[in-house]
């Protein structure tokens, strides 16, 4: 349970204030953080999302023409209009409703802070006409709330999935007690899409596979109960355009799954399976299927807004031509939005086709929330499939990211190189390994390639689990797991000889979190024998300035948006950012193209030997590329051993020499830290800049912080 301590303020206001507890990952500690009683308001709304959707150019001018080309055959066909808007938001649609010509326009919006806001922006919009519910649409009355039913009802009710914020139930709702018989709906229909594939490297995301010594010789295998687990149905959302092309076979044309009808009056069905026989265009292995839709804005058909990747896109040729940034890569012609994406679902069990002309059927299945899916060859399924889940651990435990990264080929063979050598150069003496970090399965490893003891320390319930089961399956018998670095006894520590890991912790969210290994190192230090080896035994945080194509509009402000004033909004987000989110956030940047506006500079070095050392450093490097710099990204190198290596480095950051003035290469399998320039200062490509930058390191507190600052560089004039 948090504990929360009110204390009154000083101020005249007697405001409130709150000390909550809160984990710091590179402690491990509970800490107590001062934070104003409005901290959880400024948190929900900094993170609601409606300035990315605002800044979709394609989603508000499709909702404006929908409504216009509506309003306008309604009234020419003698109709009176009266709009329902559920969602409102900042109420931008609202605005376009009573723009157009509807006769009255009602908002409903639950989330009181952006109810509250979108009072405000209607009035600065001279559109108080609009009126204004703050409650749910499933709670309104009619008759209390609003004085008649609606006949046309617009919303944005959407996500990744279509279905997932509860569009279903919604709309059953609002036909039932909010909408006249003849009602029209923006958008009209929805179609959902599905093209099933093979990807070595997305299936790196979804299961556990052999791990292999540098000669290729097997070291550890996947317990039974991984390759019996089905994994878990819930959607792996991404940017889909952005993978590597060459990664991935499309085994099947995009096939249509699901429809639906949003303006019709009879109820949608919270349930149901389409079972289709799909045509495949190759053999190869059924591993996964994409999975996007589109949606019909208007009831003819007219006005389209799809969701799908490039190569899928039905206006991708019109896109192109219309596109001003002729160097725009094609995989970013389509418009980019992060609120609506893309989704990958992994089939329960890879089906194997090497005949694309056997016959093969895709089960689709989907409740009132989410979508799943498996695959059959042969004869048509007679019994539906149920939601499959994680029965393994693995998937349960830990991030798709994390299971990529056990995977992750490169980043293994580093490590492995590291342990053995460390095992080859100790071959007249034993050595005994202590692992630090959750689930690594690397120090297991070392159990496999002959060290005499390992002693892993695995807090975690359920990541233990799994370990221990790979431990016995691969009748590992000199590993033991600890709970608490203090189960090992002064004996233990004396005959350590190399301590190891990765470093990975579950409560890690940023990657300097991992610098808990050093934290844990600081309570072995003094106990340890003089020659231990220490493996990470250095790391490296670094910055780079880039050039973000579309990912720095989800902290930019709107301004306006199809005519209309937003700079209310704009204000609440940004005050509420600075409350409530920090300086830097992780992102996969590998979903996010970026120009490198520089080379790399390293911005923090630590030794973890001396990890309780505090630091404080600052520096500045000039941008030697043209372009707007709109954010910082930052990553962790970790040096396995003491030497000048590329070899002995395990990056977290790109995977390819960075070139300033080109696209970045990003891993794909770790989330990478973001610092987003303030949107107010001058990041024109006008004259040359420079980054300024400080940081501040305090390892006993878990403190680490960072300042930028992008100035113009004033040369002398002769």
């Amino acid at each position: 349970m948090q504990a929360v301590f009110r204390l009154l303020s000083h101020q005249r206001t007697r405001l409130m204030a709150s000390f909550s507890q809160v984990l710091n990952p590179m402690t491990g500690q509970n800490t107590w953080q001062e934070r104003g009683d409005d901290y959880d308001y400024h948190q929900e709304v900094a993170n609601a999302g409606f300035g990315d959707m605002l800044h979709d150019w394609e989603r508000n001018q499709k909702y404006d023409a929908a409504l216009r080309k509506t309003i306008a055959a309604m009234r020419q066909a003698g109709k009176p209009v009266h709009v329902l808007d559920i969602g409102t938001g900042t109420g931008i649609l609202s605005m376009m409703a009573l723009r157009a010509g509807a006769d009255t326009v009602t908002a409903c919006e639950a989330f009181m802070p952006m109810a509250n806001c979108a009072a405000r922006i209607f009035t600065a919009n001279a559109a108080e006409q609009v009126r204004l519910i703050r409650k749910r649409s499933t709670d309104i009355k009619i008759g209390v709330d609003m004085p008649h039913k609606a006949n046309l009802l617009v919303a944005e009710l959407l996500d990744t999935e279509l279905i997932g914020e509860g569009a279903i139930g919604i709309y059953n709702h609002a036909h039932q007690h909010l909408l006249t018989e003849d009602a029209v709906c923006i958008p009209a229909r929805a179609t959902c899409y599905a093209q099933v594939a093979q990807s070595p490297l997305a299936a790196q995301w979804n299961s556990l596979k052999i791990l292999a010594n540098l000669d290729g010789d097997i070291l550890l295998r996947p317990p039974a109960q991984l390759a019996q687990c089905s994994g878990e149905a819930a959607l792996h959302d991404v940017q889909l355009s952005q993978l590597p092309s060459h990664s991935f076979r499309a085994l099947s044309k995009p096939v249509e799954i699901f429809k639906f009808d949003f303006k019709r009056k009879q109820e949608r069905k919270l349930q149901r399976e389409n079972v289709l026989r799909v045509e495949l265009c190759a053999p190869g292995t059924i591993e996964l299927v994409f999975y996007w839709w589109e949606i019909d804005m208007d009831n003819d058909g007219e006005i389209l807004l799809s969701c799908a990747p490039y190569w899928a896109h039905p206006e991708l040729m019109q896109l192109q031509l219309n596109c001003v940034d002729k160097e725009r890569p094609v995989a970013n012609v389509v418009p980019w939005r992060d609120h609506w994406m893309q989704a990958i679902y992994y089939i329960p069990k890879p089906l194997q086709m090497p005949d694309a002309t056997e016959p093969f059927w895709l089960s689709c299945y989907h409740d009132e929330y989410s979508l799943w899916f498996d695959a059959h060859k042969g004869q048509a399924p007679t019994k539906p499939v149920a939601r499959h889940s994680c029965s393994c651990d693995l998937h349960m435990t830990y991030t798709r990211s994390r299971i990529g990264q056990l995977n992750q080929g490169t980043r293994n063979k580093r490590y492995l190189s590291y342990l053995e050598e460390a095992l080859l150069d100790a071959k007249t003496e034993p050595v005994h390994l202590l692992v630090l970090g959750d689930g690594c399965l690397l120090g297991l490893a070392g159990a496999a390639l002959g060290a005499a003891t390992v002693r892993c320390l695995e807090p975690h319930r359920f990541s233990r689990r799994l370990l221990e089961s790979i431990t016995k399956h691969n009748q590992l018998t000199n590993v033991t797991f600890l709970d608490s670095i203090k189960e090992l006894e002064a004996k233990d520590l004396a005959n350590l000889t190399h301590i190891f890991a990765e470093p990975y912790f579950l409560n890690a969210i940023l990657p300097w979190d991992n610098f808990y290994f050093g934290t844990l190192l600081l309570q072995l230090l003094e106990k340890l024998p003089p020659a231990v080896k220490i493996s990470p035994c250095a790391a490296r945080i670094y910055a780079l300035p880039v050039e973000f194509l579309d990912l720095h509009k989800i902290r930019a402000p709107i301004v306006s948006c199809e005519g209309f004033d937003l700079k209310l909004f704009d204000n609440m987000v940004q005050q509420s950012a600075e409350e409530a989110l920090s300086l830097v956030e992780p992102q996969p940047l590998w979903e996010y193209p970026c120009r490198a506006l520089a080379q790399p500079q390293e911005i923090l070095s630590i030794d973890f030997a001396n990890f309780g050392l505090e630091q404080q450093k600052q520096g500045q490097l000039a941008l030697s590329a043209a372009g707007p710099c709109n954010g910082i990204a930052l990553w962790v190198d970790w040096q396995l051993v003491a030497n000048n290596s590329p070899k002995s480095v395990v990056s977290t950051g790109p995977i390819e020499p960075v070139k300033p003035g080109e696209f970045v290469k990003w891993d794909m399998f770790v989330r990478q830290g973001v610092h987003f320039i303030n949107q107010t200062e001058s990041t024109t490509t006008d004259g040359k800049k420079r980054l300024e930058w400080s940081t501040t390191f305090k390892p006993l507190l878990g403190d680490l912080s960072f300042t930028f600052s992008l100035n113009a560089i004033h040369e002398k004039k002769e």
